[in-house]
């Protein structure tokens, strides 16, 4: 499959990875792939005390009589995963070169690819003035042919509120789905945002997305700093003294969002707008456990 969005070797992540969840979750239906979701499934999970009313056909008599005491069965249930990518589509993800939002796009589109292409159920959700949901999950009446198409026509929208959004996205699809965000995080409700997120009781993963001018700025002497967001300006004389701070304080920034991610349990990467999808699939996802 060929799209605009895709560029070399995203495909070869789509055929070599799988997704994989690591916490229980409720799951929309039964599938093809395991999730660790206690049921009545037939693979051995864990084993919890008996209680009055348990089935007594789930005691592990094994335990009984090595140890004498009353163990029941856990087992775990095939279901298969949802995948639910969010895109901030605030005006500042336009912002870069290559914008933010491409590559943000593309990171949704392989994800999705990975989702479906292991039969389970992948969708996209944007935030803008509100939760908007372009293509709710599907599985096997979606292709990734589909999936570039609905990211294509996303673009950037004015009065965004990623806060709310979230908050709508946590009381729909909590504890049934993966998640992964993926924003610039240049907002001024940051951590109300991944409280929101995290508030969902979904497996969730932040990607973080900069341009490499915000990494890097390469203004030197006068400029004239727009906002995104409302067009205002600010005149700046960029020298060596302001471009040493503000790399102090987009470190603390970055280092900030990291340690705000990790106290509510999500992942956090970052990664550059004009980077390949390569290390974030391979390294990033995988040590973070979204991806094997």
């Amino acid at each position: 499959m060929k799209s605009v969005l895709l560029e070399e070797g995203d495909l070869e992540l789509v055929e070599a990875l799988r997704l994989r969840a690591r916490r229980r979750m409720a799951g929309f239906a039964a599938g093809e792939q395991r999730s660790p979701v206690l049921g009545g499934g037939i693979e051995f999970a864990d084993w919890r005390e008996y209680r009055p009313g348990d089935d007594v056909r789930l005691l592990d008599w094994s335990v009984w009589l090595r140890s004498r005491k009353l163990l029941v069965k856990l087992c775990a249930e095939e279901k298969e995963l949802t995948l639910m990518t969010i895109i901030d589509a605030s005006r500042s993800m336009d912002y870069g070169s290559p914008p933010k939002i491409r590559l943000a796009k593309r990171v949704a589109c392989v994800l999705s690819g990975i989702a479906l292409r292991g039969g389970n159920r992948a969708g996209i959700a944007v935030l803008g003035p509100r939760l908007l949901e372009p293509l709710r999950p599907e599985r096997g009446r979606v292709s990734l042919p589909d999936v570039a198409r609905v990211l294509a026509s996303i673009g950037p929208v004015a009065r965004p509120a990623p806060v709310e959004g979230l908050r709508r996205f946590a009381a729909r699809y909590g504890r049934k789905c993966v998640a992964v965000l993926v924003s610039d995080l240049l907002f001024e409700e940051g951590e109300a945002a991944l409280d929101a997120l995290a508030a969902s009781g979904c497996e969730a993963h932040v990607v973080q997305v900069l341009a490499p001018e915000e990494l890097e700025p390469p203004e030197r002497g006068e400029a004239t700093l727009v906002d995104m967001e409302d067009g205002s300006e600010a005149p700046v004389h960029a020298d060596t003294a302001l471009l040493a701070r503000y790399s102090d304080r987009l470190s603390s920034f970055l280092a900030a969002t990291a340690s705000a991610c990790a106290a509510r349990g999500l992942g956090h990467h970052l990664v550059a707008s004009d980077a390949g999808l390569g290390r974030l699939f391979l390294e990033g996802f995988r040590k973070g456990g979204l991806l094997c």
